[in-house]
């Protein structure tokens, strides 16, 4: 998959998840999901979080280098899989709009 047809299918998606009549209702139980895990996480755990990120983000251009074709291959597969199935959850909700 090319990075445009990869972003043609990112926006497609995203067409498609905003046009369904569910989508609010979603995005009401997600942000209330989202804000109990931030209410059931501890502070440790916050820090340990943004260290981790840190950790992350500083060492990525150096590992950046060494991914190999495979992998890069595999992951270009990977998210194609997750594309399709997730425009299938998405398709299921607009015909059942």
């Amino acid at each position: 998959m090319k990075k445009g047809e990869q972003e043609f299918e990112w926006h497609e998606l995203k067409d498609i998840w905003l046009n369904s009549s569910q989508t609010r209702d979603i995005h009401i139980r997600m942000t209330e999901l989202l804000d109990e895990v931030k209410n059931k996480t501890n502070q440790f755990e916050k820090d340990s979080i943004k260290s981790d990120l840190a950790t992350l983000k500083a060492s990525w251009p150096g590992f950046d280098r060494k991914v190999s074709q495979f992998e890069k291959d595999s992951i270009k597969k990977d998210l194609a899989i997750i594309t399709r199935l997730v425009k299938k959850f998405l398709n299921f909700f607009k015909k059942n709009s």
